[in-house]
C-alpha cells in the first residue's frame, strides 16, 4: 500500500462509530469461529475426519459441504438453497444487502475512489437480479455463476448484482462492477486480464478498508484465484500498483486508448 493514500471514507465512518460498515464488523461471516473443535453444520464435537473451510470452521466429513454463495463459509444444516447448487447460510440470510443498502455501499466506493485519483465514477443504473437471472443474462459468455455484471448497450450503463449477499461481499462485487463502469466511460481498451485485475483491484481497496475477517478471506480468494483472467490479472496489476501507486495504475490503464 503507498504512503500517499488517502484516508479512506470506509475508516472515516467505522471510525465514528455509525454508519453502514460499523454493523458490518459486528455481523458478517460465521458466527462460531471460535468454537475450534465443533462441528459448524450439526454443532457437535469433532470426533473423526472432517474439514476446514477459509474461516477455520470444521464440519464432519458426513455432512453436504456447500459453501455459503456470499460469504463462502461452509454452510449449517439451516443454510437454504436459493438456486440450483446455490446456497445462503444461515448468517448470511439474517443479514443480506437491500437495494437501499446498496446505494449506500455505492456512494463510499464512489467517494474513496474519488479520494484515489479515479474522478467521478456516475450516470449508471443498479438492479439486483436473482441466480437465475444473472444465468440468463451471462449466457453463453459464462460457464460458471456471476455475482456481478457491468454493460454498456450503447445508451446506458447498468450493473447488475445478485440479491442476498451480505454488505461485505455486495461491496467488493460492486467496486469491480463500478471499475468495469469506468473503463466504459473512458472507452478503454485494456486486455481482459488486465481490465479484470484492475476491477479486482478495486475490489481489494475495498475489502481493505472494511476489515473484517469476511474481507480477510475475500481478499485471500483474490490472491489464490488460480483463473488465467482474473487470479493472474489481478496479480500482473497488484504488483504495478505496489510499485506506483493508484496514480500509476491510472496512467497505465488510461495508456490503452479507446475502443
Amino acid at each position: 500500500m503507498d504512503n500517499d493514500k488517502p484516508t479512506s471514507a470506509f475508516n472515516n465512518i467505522i471510525d465514528k462509530g455509525k454508519g453502514l460498515f460499523d454493523d458490518i464488523r459486528r455481523n458478517c461471516g460465521p458466527k462460531n469461529l471460535l468454537k475450534k473443535d465443533v462441528c459448524c453444520y450439526c454443532g457437535k464435537n469433532i470426533l473423526g475426519l472432517h474439514y476446514i473451510d477459509l474461516y477455520g470452521q470444521k464440519i464432519c466429513a458426513s455432512h453436504p459441504r456447500h459453501l455459503c454463495i456470499s460469504c463462502c463459509s461452509f454452510c449449517d444444516d439451516k443454510a437454504i438453497m436459493i438456486a440450483e447448487g446455490k446456497y445462503l447460510c444461515t448468517n448470511c440470510q439474517s443479514y443480506h444487502t437491500t437495494l437501499k443498502d446498496a446505494k449506500k455501499i455505492i456512494k463510499m466506493i464512489r467517494e474513496h475512489y474519488l479520494q484515489t485519483g479515479l474522478g467521478v465514477i456516475d450516470r449508471f443504473h443498479l438492479e439486483m437480479v436473482s441466480v437465475e437471472e444473472m444465468r440468463q443474462l451471462c449466457q453463453p459468455i459464462s460457464a460458471g455463476d456471476v455475482l456481478g455484471l457491468a454493460m454498456y448497450n450503447g445508451r446506458r450503463y447498468d450493473i447488475r448484482v445478485i440479491r442476498n449477499l451480505s454488505h461485505t461481499a455486495m461491496a467488493g462485487i460492486l467496486a469491480h462492477e463500478i471499475l468495469h463502469i469506468w473503463q466504459y466511460q473512458r472507452k478503454l481498451n485494456a486486455p481482459q486480464r488486465i481490465s479484470e485485475g484492475f476491477c479486482d483491484l478495486g475490489s481489494y481497496e475495498i475489502y481493505s478498508q472494511i476489515k473484517t475477517k469476511h474481507a480477510e478471506v475475500k481478499i485471500d480468494m483474490l490472491q489464490k484465484d488460480p483463473s488465467p483472467i482474473y487470479g493472474d490479472g489481478y496479480r500482473i496489476v497488484k504488483r504495478y500498483f505496489d510499485k506506483a501507486g493508484w496514480q500509476g495504475v491510472i496512467k497505465k490503464m488510461e495508456g490503452y486508448g479507446s475502443l
